[in-house]
């Protein structure tokens, strides 16, 4: 996190209910624009958006330059 967004620290909720469990990490860093990023870099298309599709879940990211960047993670429970 460090790295891209340039903040040590973000904030972290994890919520259920009956049918879903969503994490939501967001953070007050530099931000960027989703719609820019390369689409051969694979690391969170691959590693968390692949995963989570695997399940039936989904990620969300909602950023924009300056405004630091949200993600969010939902998973649906068996």
């Amino acid at each position: 996190m460090r790295r891209h967004s340039g903040v040590a620290e973000a904030d972290v909720t994890v919520t259920d209910d009956d049918r879903t469990v969503r994490a939501m990490v967001t953070d007050s860093g530099a931000g960027f624009e989703p719609g820019e990023v390369d689409r051969a870099r694979l690391g969170f298309a691959e590693s968390v958006v692949g995963r989570l599709d695997a399940v039936g879940g989904r990620a969300r990211v909602f950023s924009s330059p300056g405004a630091g960047t949200t993600v969010m993670l939902e998973v649906p429970k068996p």
